[in-house]
């Protein structure tokens, strides 16, 4: 009920203009009374997450084995965005020679810090390093620039065998829990996952103004549940602004009922192609953010 109350919401403010005069004094009781819901339940809904997110913090904090200086992860302002196995190539200079090893590594990326692990078992993980997330950069490394890798030999044998490793990106940590500079060069299956992680690595979106009025529009029309912290839970008949298309199959975009971002199937939706029903969704999404700020 929670995650629609913004939908029943808004179809109570179209009841009230079409059936209340709005020079009448009870159009803006009305108003005024739909807005203190709205603030309610928007409260209610971040009291509940907010409680969800601590108790998953503390459930991973347990998980970890700090092999450098501890981490004090447990905070009611921490939550975490994207966790998973990456493959991590490194250059190793020998007496005689160099020679690119393959590792697997783990990272828990919460909103203001990366931990980086290397994995034990499903419940266990060992710390390796961390950086507090401004000080990361990300950049997706392509076939054409594989002259500037840092780790350039890795690159080259990553593309010559073609593996299924060869959607690569570059992470600078800039400053380490050692306040040392780490450049990582790492892999990922698909071109998804890499797509993935550079959006979740890179830096807080909250500050970039993107024209809504511009993206492309899709309506669910298949339920799709999230099995990833990074991903949308979506409902038929949910709307949804698209940001990104991967190739592979996965839009990252905002579901419009709540502004919520993250990733889902494409399969599960269908473009909107009405300039009719684009306008009248942005109209409807302007009224959805009105009725939840302005209070």
């Amino acid at each position: 009920w929670a995650a629609k109350s913004s939908e029943v919401t808004d179809i109570l403010f179209q009841t009230i203009c079409q059936k209340t005069p709005k020079d009448s004094p009870k159009y803006e009781n009305c108003k005024q009374a739909l807005k203190e819901v709205s603030k309610l339940v928007r409260l209610c809904n971040e009291g509940a997450r907010t409680m969800e997110r601590t108790e998953m913090m503390y459930t991973i904090n347990s998980q970890l084995e700090f092999k450098i200086k501890p981490f004090p992860l447990v905070s009611s302002s921490r939550w975490l965005v994207k966790r998973g196995e990456l493959t991590a190539y490194v250059e190793d200079t020998g007496l005689f020679s160099k020679r690119t090893s393959k590792q697997q590594v783990y990272f828990f990326l919460f909103n203001d810090v990366l931990i980086i692990t290397k994995k034990k078992s499903d419940e266990s993980y060992n710390v390796t390093d961390y950086s507090l997330r401004d000080q990361l950069v990300v950049q997706q490394c392509d076939s054409e620039d594989l002259t500037s890798s840092p780790v350039k030999n890795a690159s080259t044998m990553l593309y010559s065998r073609q593996s299924s490793a060869a959607h690569l990106f570059r992470l600078s940590v800039l400053s380490n829990h050692a306040g040392e500079k780490v450049e990582m060069l790492l892999g990922t299956e698909t071109q998804s996952d890499r797509a993935r992680w550079i959006a979740a690595l890179g830096q807080d979106r909250d500050g970039q103004q993107t024209d809504r009025t511009t993206l492309t529009q899709v309506e669910i029309i298949r339920t799709y549940t999230a099995k990833q912290s990074d991903e949308l839970s979506l409902q038929v008949a949910d709307v949804v602004l698209v940001y990104q298309k991967v190739n592979d199959g996965w839009y990252e975009g905002e579901r419009l009922r709540d502004g919520e971002r993250g990733w889902f199937p494409m399969e599960c939706a269908k473009e909107i192609t009405c300039r009719a029903t684009i306008d009248k969704n942005m109209e409807r999404m302007g009224r959805l953010l009105g009725l939840e700020t302005n209070v």
